[in-house]
């Protein structure tokens, strides 16, 4: 989970406040959506699936995939806001 926005991150980057809020959610709806469907603990899914479940499993699994991307998203825009190195004094 990310630190605490400052006053300056939610200004320069407004989507930083709609992640955080799914920081704590999205976890939640992963443990909810396991309490609903135990048998996503357990199996790895059939072919013969009731639609409900498959679309838990997708729900589940889009979640986990939505954290990684905003993970990922949160380093690129570390990255993007770090100091570089100035070198314009090099002579080549």
């Amino acid at each position: 989970m990310m630190a605490a926005l400052s006053l300056q991150d939610a200004a320069s980057a407004p989507e930083l406040l709609v992640m955080a809020s799914l920081d704590a959610t999205l976890p939640a709806l992963r443990v909810a959506i396991c309490a609903a469907f135990p048998e996503l603990l357990t199996e790895l899914g059939r072919k013969r699936d009731p639609p409900l479940l498959v679309a838990a499993r997708r729900l589940a699994d889009r979640a986990c995939l939505l954290e990684r991307a905003m993970r990922r998203y949160r380093d690129e825009l570390e990255r993007a806001r770090a100091p570089r190195a100035d070198n314009d004094d090099l002579p080549f």
